[in-house]
């Protein structure tokens, strides 16, 4: 930490009367914080008497006041961060929806419905964008469809019985049930 200046040579430019001032003002809990802080140190108390009365740990205090006094009172709000941009965009993201009210069986998939892996897969088809399971749920929701989940398995059901009515199902009707029984299923929303 670095030597700060504190009564009248703390923030020499503004009055004591200013300070009050600006924290009688001041709608901003963290900026209302900050001015107390100056506000204390200019009235000459010792960093570790600041961090007492405010309960905030020493190093944030010099973090504020050396902030205060190297780039004015102008600079007592902490700058806007803009977090990661979206990878997909606007554009994007309708061309997807497009593409995901139709069947896979459209795109070159041999499933009948959209599951998470196959959308993780058409995202990094289309789009050359690579997204885990958990954020292409959230670009499905983002675009209106929801996820479904399919039934468990039955640990007591005739396995044999079953193939026999898939095969006889697969050649009366000639589709596809080849699906992956665990993954969530889209569908299109029906209420907002």
């Amino acid at each position: 930490m670095s030597w700060l200046q504190k009564g009248d040579r703390f923030l020499p430019y503004i009055s004591k009367g200013e300070l009050k001032k600006l924290y009688r003002l001041e709608k901003n809990a963290k900026g209302k914080l900050r001015l107390l802080a100056a506000i204390q140190r200019r009235e000459g108390k010792t960093l570790d008497d600041i961090a007492s009365s405010l309960q905030k740990p020493k190093t944030t205090i010099h973090d504020w006041l050396q902030r205060l006094e190297g780039k004015g009172i102008d600079n007592l709000y902490d700058i806007k961060q803009v977090g990661k941009p979206t990878r997909l965009t606007k554009s994007q993201e309708k061309e997807l929806e497009i593409v995901l009210d139709q069947s896979p069986e459209k795109q070159g998939i041999p499933h009948t419905t959209w599951t998470t892996k196959l959308v993780q897969y058409i995202i990094l088809k289309m789009f050359d964008v690579e997204f885990k399971v958990r954020q292409v749920r959230n670009i499905i929701k983002k675009i209106n469809f929801s996820l479904q989940t399919p039934r468990p398995e039955n640990r007591k059901a005739n396995k044999q019985a079953q193939e026999k009515f898939k095969m006889e199902l697969k050649k009366k009707f000639n589709i596809t049930l080849n699906l992956d029984s665990r993954s969530s299923v889209l569908t299109k929303r029906t209420s907002s």
